[in-house]
């Protein structure tokens, strides 16, 4: 008898547990809701950048805590970063006082999301799930900001709609990875007969 082992290694770089992967799914989906129920406070700059303030530090704790949860097994720094990155966006919020500011703001993070997103999915694949997605929705943000710079409803509005639309990704990759990880068990090798 000899014992031969899987072709299908195990993964160099593992993915955060379900529940720490929709900790930033349910913060993307709060936000969505939020801005999309307090439409009618939309006209006051100062609650647009109140609520983008928040929007953008929460997401920014979700991705800390993701970097927390695979740093022990070898993850990468892009959840890190991509933390710093929303929190200091967060503060920059706090100085914005006009529109145009408020929109360069949410343009720059949007944009560094998006670069880290793409950074994460060439150098370390399969470590971040729709990273590329991500990427592309941080541009599509980013430049409909800008577009629309002058108009805080907009920018607020389009940024619960990446909002919506990241979670709802990031929901189904989340249930659907666990189900593809039942079905191809790749951790154990595979002993046959010969």
């Amino acid at each position: 008898m000899t014992a031969e082992v899987s072709s299908v290694a195990p993964s160099q770089t593992p993915l955060p547990s379900r529940s720490v992967r929709l900790v930033r799914v349910g913060v993307l989906a709060v936000v969505g809701i939020v801005i999309a129920f307090s439409a009618t406070l939309h006209e006051q700059l100062g609650f647009d950048v109140a609520v983008a303030a928040v929007a953008v530090g929460a997401v920014g704790i979700a991705h800390v805590i993701e970097w927390i949860s695979v740093r022990a097994a070898g993850g990468n720094t892009v959840p890190l970063l991509l933390g710093v990155i929303g929190i200091l966006a967060a503060v920059a919020l706090a100085f914005a006082s006009t529109t145009i500011g408020f929109a360069i703001v949410i343009a720059a993070w949007a944009l560094a999301n998006a670069l880290l997103e793409f950074i994460g999915a060439a150098t370390r694949p399969g470590t971040r799930q729709d990273a590329t997605l991500l990427g592309a929705l941080g541009v599509l943000l980013a430049m409909l900001v800008l577009f629309v710079r002058e108009d805080q409803v907009a920018i607020l509005g389009f940024l619960g709609t990446y909002a919506i639309i990241a979670a709802v990704f990031l929901g189904i990759a989340a249930f659907d990875h666990g189900r593809a990880a039942a079905k191809h068990p790749n951790n154990s090798a595979s002993a046959t007969q010969a």
